[in-house]
């Protein structure tokens, strides 16, 4: 390993006479030298350094100012300050500056190849402080990572079953965990749309990722405590027990909410409890509950599924959505926001830049192409659209995911 040297004084002779020392170790190599202060302080900025030997009297930007300005960059830099007998008393001064050492003028051989030890030791310390630092995030990080899996191999045993309440404690102790009590089991089931287009990018581990995500977010004000994916891909959750009305509001918020992000529907079941010892037979009740229709009624399975196979035509309206259900327009729009939480047109804008998302994935699709594809015959009203919606216009999005491969 080198350690990377620059080297400050407007005495031609001392700077060359420092450089011809330095070249004498190999494990130093001169990066960079400099004749005052301010071009010292620029080198400094563009070089990545390991100590400076520098002289106290430049021009323009003395020893103790650039040393100020040094350890504004960089609070670690190692500093040697270079000085005559005259100005002994103002290098002194130099380590209330935080700098390594002080040496006087002229050189001697044996003076320097001591000071260099001492720089190589204290370089080598710092590396070696820097390697253990570096270990030790990466073992905290490894050691996270096995903690999450430990907690989700936890759970999964609760919920089948295979321990008992004291197991359980021991177990959550161990992790530094509590689960509540009493609590509430969420069983959240998400099952994509029959009619929905699920290529590549909407596969079942990616579908699993964002409604997890967006359930943590909802439920992170309930004070989560655990989670698990179950052997059926249910992401189950359980947290303090709620008031009835609050849990309500919540699950209607998520599954009104989710449908209009990803393509799925969603249920879920709520069942409270109390001691550990019960989580899985109330696990087992929710998996009842669940075992029915998922999400809307059978009206609004029809409405939507008449969306999903009309959104690509412009002239695709609420009207003609009411007219071929056989409903009003005033008494679709009631039940359509009841039931998905939003308004037709948001629930329609919303499956369009969805559909765009996916096309945009595809290069040899021009924008304007995309635009026609999900129902839209004026690519900057499309742009706008795109960009009020998803934070981003329809080019930006694309340049976005080339980015990223």
């Amino acid at each position: 390993m080198k350690y990377r040297a620059l080297v400050a004084d407007d005495e031609p002779m001392i700077r060359r006479g420092i450089i011809s020392f330095l070249r004498e170790y190999d494990d130093f190599e001169l990066v960079a030298e400099a004749e005052d202060g301010e071009i010292a302080l620029e080198k400094a900025k563009s070089t990545a350094v390991d100590v400076f030997f520098v002289d106290i009297n430049m021009p323009f930007l003395n020893g103790l100012d650039f040393i100020r300005e040094l350890k504004k960059l960089y609070p670690e830099a190692l500093v040697v300050i270079i000085t005559g007998y005259d100005l002994f008393d103002y290098a002194r001064k130099a380590v209330s500056l935080g700098v390594f050492d002080y040496v006087l003028k002229p050189l001697q051989e044996e003076v320097f190849d001591e000071l260099i030890g001492r720089i190589r030791a204290a370089l080598s310390q710092r590396s070696g402080e820097e390697l253990e630092k570096k270990y030790l995030e990466w073992a905290r990080e490894k050691m996270h990572e096995s903690r999450e899996l430990l907690l989700t191999d936890l759970f999964k045993k609760i919920l089948d079953g295979r321990l008992s309440g004291d197991e359980i404690r021991q177990e959550c102790e161990y992790l530094g965990i509590s689960i509540p009590d009493p609590y509430n089991l969420l069983l959240v089931r998400t099952d994509p749309r029959p009619s929905e287009e699920v290529s590549s990018e909407w596969n079942e581990d990616l579908l699993y990722f964002v409604s997890e995500n967006i359930a943590l977010e909802m439920f992170a004000s309930l004070a989560l405590e655990s989670r698990c994916r179950d052997e059926s891909g249910n992401l189950v959750l359980i947290i303090p027990a709620q008031e009835s009305a609050v849990l309500e509001e919540k699950i209607s918020e998520y599954n009104n909410y989710l449908p209009g992000i990803i393509p799925v529907k969603s249920a879920v079941s709520a069942v409270t409890g109390s001691g550990v010892e019960n989580i899985a037979a109330s696990y087992q009740e929710a998996l009842s509950d669940a075992s029915g229709s998922i999400g809307m009624s059978n009206v609004m399975e029809a409405v939507i599924d008449l969306i999903e196979r009309s959104y690509s035509r412009e002239d695709f309206s609420l009207q003609e959505a009411a007219d071929e259900i056989g409903l009003s327009v005033p008494y679709l729009s009631r039940m359509f926001r009841k039931e998905a939480g939003c308004t037709f047109v948001d629930y329609l804008t919303s499956l369009r830049m969805r559909k765009a998302t996916i096309l945009l994935h595809d290069d040899s699709i021009k924008i304007y192409e995309v635009a026609e594809r999900v129902g839209y015959t004026s690519q900057q009203y499309f742009s706008l659209v795109f960009k009020k919606k998803l934070g981003i216009s329809p080019i930006d999005y694309r340049q976005s995911i080339k980015d990223k491969n």
